[in-house]
């Protein structure tokens, strides 16, 4: 074989959308970039692959709070795609001045509306006032950047609901078609509440199917208490569930 040879295959091979060769996750699309350190910041990011994107990238955290709120709202079941730090908007505040405000997430659903989260600690939403300073934000928003703004505080954020959308968020980095196809055939088949214990055992896959249970919940083809830690001993019903005259 000549030498340059393998060189020449493995540009082909890469060449191929479907293949298995590693890519790292992209970039962030924030629109500001914190400073690796500062006392003001805990920077970090989330790799996440929402379904707009084709492979996984990273999204940025300022805070822990903002970490937790990003693995909420990766968990919603209609979530289309986030955007951290877009871009900011100007606005009147309740003092006359005109100012800023840059959101912490930009949240796009599958039905076309937009969600724009404020994240902060409780008690600084009190001290600043900063309901009265989101309401002004709301009034004037630009037309088409969105429907809705939301505030999320750590009253917002359930305990287990946030380990569960971390558990979550692990299991979609290890993708398994298979058990997700035989998870989905027994939920096809099911017709009342069980054990995830018990569908696991009909599935014959093991952990694999604890896995794929775990994605159908949040994919919304189960029904299950996500405000209580999901485990084998969860109970769950199909979500279009058929009762029997």
């Amino acid at each position: 074989m000549a030498s340059g040879e393998p060189a020449a295959l493995a540009r082909n091979m890469t060449s191929f959308f479907d293949d298995d060769f590693y890519r790292p996750p992209a970039p962030t699309t924030a629109g500001l970039m914190f400073p690796a350190r500062s006392k003001q910041t805990v920077r970090g990011f989330t790799l996440a692959k929402t379904p707009a994107d084709q492979h996984w990238r990273q999204i940025i955290s300022a805070s822990q709070g903002e970490r937790e709120t990003c693995l909420l709202l990766l968990a919603m079941p209609d979530l289309w795609n986030i955007f951290d730090q877009p871009k900011t908007v100007s606005f009147v505040d309740f003092d006359g001045k005109q100012r800023t405000h840059r959101f912490d997430y930009l949240a796009h659903f599958k039905d076309g509306s937009r969600v724009a989260c404020a994240v902060k600690p409780y008690e600084k939403v009190e001290r600043l006032n900063f309901k009265s300073t989101l309401a002004a934000i709301k009034r004037d928003l630009p037309v088409g950047f969105a429907d809705k703004v939301m505030l999320v505080t750590e009253r917002e954020r359930h305990r287990v609901e946030v380990q569960n959308a971390e558990l979550l968020n692990f299991f979609r980095r290890c993708p398994d078609t298979e058990a997700d196809s035989v998870v989905s055939d027994l939920i096809d088949r099911l017709f009342g509440e069980i054990s995830l214990t018990e569908l696991i055992s009909k599935s014959g896959l093991g952990a694999r199917a604890f896995r794929a249970a775990f994605r159908a919940i949040y994919a919304g083809s189960l029904i299950a208490n996500t405000r209580e830690l999901i485990t084998n001993n969860s109970i769950v019903a199909p979500s279009g569930e058929n009762h029997e005259a």
